[in-house]
């Protein structure tokens, strides 16, 4: 299971994720859902009467790394941010996640926890896997799926992404891996003070915890069909995790997506195209079932 190398770690952890969550909008509510896998936090922000959007973020991440798209996509809405179990943060695991079918159940006990009937589902990185994951396996109260940059999910990843983010962490210096991560998650548009603690974030996760969570695989053909929920795609340009054309092309065994490549995005989607184009694909949604 995912755990923290020791309370020192995992001190200078929760401080640096602290920080990083001060720049979220107020008003910000936690609520904390139990699971069978472990009391998972999830983050809410927004009180509107449209359909709810469920954030979930990539590998050592946590929801500060939508601090600045909670306001944007919470205008109409409520945004729920969840604290992925087995993941650093404050969702602490307490049973395996093993495979994607227990990251699907996971999920749907949150989604239930939540008392949600009907929601978006967005997800980043690892976080678009997941999402992706589940819309295959429990498809039932999903309005829509957003996927940013989902990783394996369309396509594989780059050989040079895996091996300079081993080499990166076996090197122990922290200027190799502000340098590296620095170049897969590009300009954001987050803000210097709040990328610099989201980066904080992702480093001190680095050294101070083992995650235990199914890798990404990518979804086959038939999985890809079976996904019938409008789906938006939007694919960094200069990701070094994927190459985005190839991963454009398999969005067309999606019954009804659309997708974007962005223009000189790394693998994190510039908060300026995420908060125009999420938004109004959200509504767009909302509006074919009112």
């Amino acid at each position: 299971m995912g755990a923290f190398t020791g309370d020192e770690a995992r001190t200078r952890f929760l401080a640096a994720y602290d920080r990083a969550m001060a720049h979220w909008p107020e008003p910000r509510e936690e609520r904390d859902v139990p699971t069978a896998f472990g009391t998972t936090r999830v983050h809410v922000y927004g009180k509107g009467d449209a359909t709810p959007v469920v954030l979930l973020p990539g590998r050592n991440a946590t929801p500060a790394v939508w601090s600045a798209n909670v306001a944007a996509l919470g205008a109409a809405r409520p945004v729920l941010a969840v604290d992925v179990v087995g993941e650093p943060g404050r969702s602490p695991q307490t049973a395996p996640l093993r495979t994607p079918e227990a990251m699907a159940a996971w999920l749907e006990e949150v989604l239930d926890g939540l008392g949600l009937e009907r929601t978006h589902l967005l997800g980043m990185s690892y976080g678009g896997w997941a999402a992706a994951n589940h819309a295959t396996r429990a498809p039932g109260r999903i309005a829509s799926l957003t996927l940013l940059d989902p990783a394996r999910t369309l396509a594989p990843l780059r050989p040079g992404f895996v091996t300079g983010a081993v080499l990166a962490v076996l090197s122990r210096s922290e200027e190799r891996r502000r340098r590296y991560f620095g170049r897969v998650i590009g300009d954001c548009g987050a803000g210097a003070e709040a990328a610099e603690a989201q980066l904080r974030v992702l480093l001190e996760a680095l050294d101070g915890f083992r995650g235990r969570l199914p890798q990404p695989r990518k979804l086959t053909d038939d999985e890809l069909r079976s996904i019938t929920v409008p789906a938006l795609v939007l694919l960094g340009g200069d990701s070094l995790a994927a190459d985005a054309h190839r991963a454009a092309a398999r969005t067309r065994l999606l019954p009804d997506a659309r997708v974007r490549i962005v223009p000189g995005a790394g693998h994190t989607i510039p908060a300026a195209e995420l908060n125009s184009r999420v938004p109004e694909f959200l509504a767009e949604v909302d509006r074919s079932r009112a």
